[in-house]
């Protein structure tokens, strides 16, 4: 079995069109924090416009809403249509590629059974959605920590403004990443069924 899931691996990264996925999601957080360092004020003040009238906000508080954290948290957002996308535009080709290439068929005449076949397959696509997801991690994450330092992460919604400590955080982050994890090898795993139906 695990030599198996090295060959699906194999295939999966040898494709160019798996690091579709990966440059996407490194240019769009790229731009958005390149965005946020330049321009991040005009950013801020937009999402306090509905409640300025409200409260006074001081030029340092608006300074320190800007940080990793809170950059991490949009770009999360942002992607979040995108990144099943991507996981599915992967998961669903381990099979239907396979099929349209015309070497599926080739595949299953090796003295594999097909259940060892299919769960090769579907491990190496769980590897690389995971993979793509952890890649996400460093760069939303901890290059937004980098860039713009830590502090206390401030959400606003339409009806109320949550304030976390910067303790409280990064557990918090790591949770939502492990939560993503699982909804998106969810993605990968529907993606993959739909494939085997081509």
């Amino acid at each position: 079995m695990w030599k198996l899931l090295k060959i699906e691996l194999f295939k999966i990264f040898k494709r160019p069109r798996t690091y579709i996925a990966f440059g996407a999601i490194a240019a769009i957080v790229f731009l958005f924090q390149i965005a946020l360092w330049f321009d991040g004020k005009t950013y801020i003040e937009l999402i306090l416009s509905n409640i300025d009238a409200s409260f006074d906000f001081s030029d340092q508080f608006k300074t320190r809403l800007l940080n990793g954290y809170f950059v991490c948290f949009a770009v999360l957002n942002i992607l979040l249509i995108q990144m099943p996308l991507l996981v599915a535009l992967i998961a669903g080709d381990v099979i239907a590629g396979e099929a349209n290439m015309g070497t599926l068929r080739l595949s299953l005449t090796k003295p594999v059974g097909r259940t060892q076949y299919m769960l090769g397959k579907f491990f190496a696509s769980s590897i690389y959605t995971v993979s793509l997801l952890l890649f996400l991690a460093v760069l939303a994450l901890f290059g937004s920590i980098l860039l713009f330092g830590t502090n206390d992460l401030v959400i606003f919604r339409s009806t109320s403004i949550h304030q976390m400590s910067r303790d409280d955080i990064f557990w918090r982050y790591i949770a939502a990443f492990g939560y993503a994890a699982v909804a998106l090898t969810t993605v990968a795993s529907l993606a993959f069924l739909l494939s085997v139906f081509r």
